[in-house]
């Protein structure tokens, strides 16, 4: 995978998916339920990312001297940070879903957007987190 594409592909799925449940405008579930489970899941992502992003911070070991030296560990934390963030305003949009129109098709493509880049953004930091670990236990 290339770095640039790395960098950009939770944001263009994101946007890809938002068009695609623009334009065929499919019905949203009308239960609270999936906002309550959604917000639990973006809650639990957020801890972990947290935890991993401590983690990481405080690892001493060659594989993080290594990618301190290639600079490469700045670009993770960034992702790190935009993944906690992205969660947490999917967590943001979870709530308001409860006080606003959540069947209108604006809301239902932001929801989708969001999701969709808290999810992407979580996948990118855990899979190089864990290729980190394993990388790191080879040692």
């Amino acid at each position: 995978m290339s770095l640039k594409w790395e960098r950009a592909y939770p944001y263009i799925c994101a946007l890809m998916a938002g068009a695609v449940w623009y334009y065929f405008s499919p019905a949203f579930p009308q239960k609270d339920s999936i906002f309550s489970a959604t917000l639990t899941v973006s809650g639990i992502f957020i801890g972990f990312l947290s935890t991993s992003k401590a983690i990481l911070l405080t690892t001493h070991s060659q594989v993080m001297d290594d990618l301190k030296k290639s600079g490469y560990v700045d670009l993770l934390i960034s992702y790190s940070s935009e993944a906690i963030w992205v969660n947490l305003l999917f967590c943001v949009i979870d709530i308001a879903a409860f006080f606003c129109d959540s069947c209108s098709r604006t809301f239902s493509t932001i929801w989708i957007l969001f999701g969709t880049c808290s999810l992407l953004a979580f996948f990118r930091v855990t899979q190089i987190t864990l290729k980190l670990y394993k990388y790191s236990s080879r040692m």
